[in-house]
């Protein structure tokens, strides 16, 4: 009797050890392309409980971003990712920084001189979080054997154009893999065909937010992807996405799905199928017309000259998601933080202290020019060059545009 005791005993053990637990057959990947705005960000949940987080979003969409994060239990993140410095995807980084653990930095490396990115690297210095510059074909995370794996396509910190030192990444579970664009440009696409044997993927992160100057045809054939997803910010004044990308990407057969038109949107992965948790976008018209096409129809602001926008009251009324340089509404007096976005609103309900960067400009005597000669923030940062707070002869409050008792950090 005890025999068949320990034999029973022995087949139930061998039969708990061989079948498969539950949480290992619901191993999955999730991918979220966050709602920001006119921006980029996107969290990546691996199937071994990793967090990555690849840029930000603009600087006013970090409370709600961080409000996200905290809200799916996430205290530390594993990687952060800034794809390159461009405010509308490294802003939102400077709220998750100061709120949430991270253990890696990953950045492209291209040098930029804007406050917001000097704060993102200050703090990363003084947190000591692990700083990463990424080579080309490195993978981050896995190897050529994993389930799971994380690769840098392509990075350049000595790119002429931000927009072209994108890092570019590919992520992969199983058989199921996305390409993330970043801001990548036609002849970053093309230098991507060129280079790589195959760009294939079911699941693209179209370059630019639709912006006509990403997404082309001949990159499109190299990754024929089955589902393209456009991040971009709701009635912006970029007009994004551009016609010609929806009726390339109609054309190459893929599903698109919008921010701007669904929210937040959420990719599951077994690694052998994938669920799109968004209504897929209505591209109109034929695939073969040369009518252009809009995603949805868009209120042309009136067109003001810039000289008669006094400030940024004036201008956002016109432009309510800011306007970056090159825009014919731009002026560097609206542009406080020096960041190439003008009047771009700040996060509600939030002040962010400000962090000191280390600098080796000596720090000027106390001048004799009273406060009343700052025509704006540019004037003051020359003697000023990290601001100035509430206490300081030249603080006036109409450069302190967030309330935050700092004017022109």
């Amino acid at each position: 009797m005890r025999k068949i005791l320990v034999l029973l005993f022995t087949l139930v053990l061998f039969v708990s050890v061989a079948l498969p637990t539950a949480s290992a057959t619901s191993k999955q990947l999730e991918v979220h392309f966050i709602d920001v705005g006119q921006g980029d960000s996107i969290l990546i949940q691996t199937p071994k409980g990793e967090n990555i987080l690849v840029d930000g979003g603009p600087r006013k969409a970090g409370k709600g971003l961080v409000d996200y994060l905290k809200k799916l239990g996430i205290k530390k993140l594993d990687y952060v990712v800034a794809t390159h410095p461009d405010a509308d995807h490294v802003g939102g980084l400077v709220s998750v920084l100061n709120s949430i653990s991270v253990k890696n930095f990953v950045n492209s490396g291209k040098a930029h001189t804007t406050d917001t990115y000097s704060q993102i690297l200050s703090l990363v210095k003084t947190k000591k979080i692990k700083y990463i510059e990424p080579e080309i074909e490195q993978i981050l995370i896995g190897n050529w054997t994993s389930d799971f794996y994380m690769q840098t396509l392509f990075a350049d910190s000595l790119a002429k154009d931000t927009n072209d030192a994108s890092i570019v990444l590919k992520v992969g579970y199983k058989d199921v893999e996305f390409l993330l664009m970043a801001d990548a440009s036609e002849d970053l696409e093309g230098l991507l065909v060129d280079s790589y044997d195959s760009l294939k993927v079911q699941i693209l992160k179209a370059g630019h937010h639709g912006s006509n100057t990403s997404s082309s045809k001949y990159f499109l054939d190299a990754v024929q992807p089955e589902v393209t997803i456009l991040s971009y910010g709701k009635n912006n004044s970029y007009k994004h996405p551009h016609s010609d990308v929806l009726m390339r990407l109609k054309a190459a057969k893929s599903k698109v799905y919008s921010t701007a038109e669904s929210g937040t949107i959420i990719i599951k992965t077994d690694g052998k199928s994938y669920k799109v948790s968004a209504k897929e976008m209505i591209v109109p018209g034929k695939t073969d017309t040369k009518q252009p096409l809009q995603s949805k129809p868009v209120t042309k602001p009136v067109e003001v000259p810039k000289s008669l926008y006094n400030n940024c009251a004036e201008l956002n009324t016109v432009y309510p998601d800011e306007v970056s340089i090159g825009h014919s509404a731009y002026e560097s007096k609206h542009d406080a933080d020096n960041d190439g976005w003008a009047c771009e609103p700040l996060e509600e309900n939030t002040v962010t202290q400000p962090v000191s960067i280390p600098t080796t400009v000596t720090t000027p005597s106390t001048p004799t020019t009273t406060q009343s000669t700052f025509k704006n923030c540019t004037e003051l940062k020359k003697v000023y060059p990290n601001g100035v707070s509430s206490s300081h002869s030249a603080y006036q409050k109409k450069f302190d545009r967030d309330g935050d008792g700092y004017a022109c950090e």
